[in-house]
């Protein structure tokens, strides 16, 4: 079976590192450190016919938020007639935890996981496993 393709977005390039480190031998990982850098991203990708199966999306960013480039990810998807069986899971990695981000990130960004930051060191790839990422 082919390596997943995974895109890891987060204004913390540390963080991305570390999240790339984690999940290596599951799929080959792209990292961005802002909105705009993970649009071209995901474009290119879609256009060579290599789409990632997840992105995981902080949500405090500077210049446009997590939820602002998740919002233009699916329209790329829908003008690209891109089935929703076939879209990319969305996990969202971000320290916020209030109602409104969670409830955001699943109703109107459409996430297949919220998976607080504190979490990497402990149950993070069993979380994954249960939203069927890995």
């Amino acid at each position: 079976m082919a390596l997943k393709k995974f895109l890891i977005v987060d204004d913390d390039e540390r963080f991305t590192e570390l999240v790339a480190k984690k999940l290596e031998k599951f799929a080959q990982c792209v990292v961005s450190n802002s909105g705009d850098d993970a649009l071209l991203q995901f474009e290119h990708h879609l256009r060579e016919k290599a789409p990632f199966q997840a992105v995981f999306m902080d949500i405090e960013m500077p210049k446009m938020t997590g939820h602002e480039v998740v919002e233009k990810m699916r329209g790329i998807e829908k003008q690209n007639k891109i089935a929703p069986l076939s879209a990319f899971k969305l996990v969202m990695l971000t320290a916020h935890k209030d109602v409104k981000n969670v409830s955001k990130s699943f109703f109107k960004g459409g996430a297949d996981a919220y998976i607080p930051k504190e979490l990497i060191a402990g149950n993070f790839v069993q979380e994954l496993e249960k939203a069927n990422i890995i």
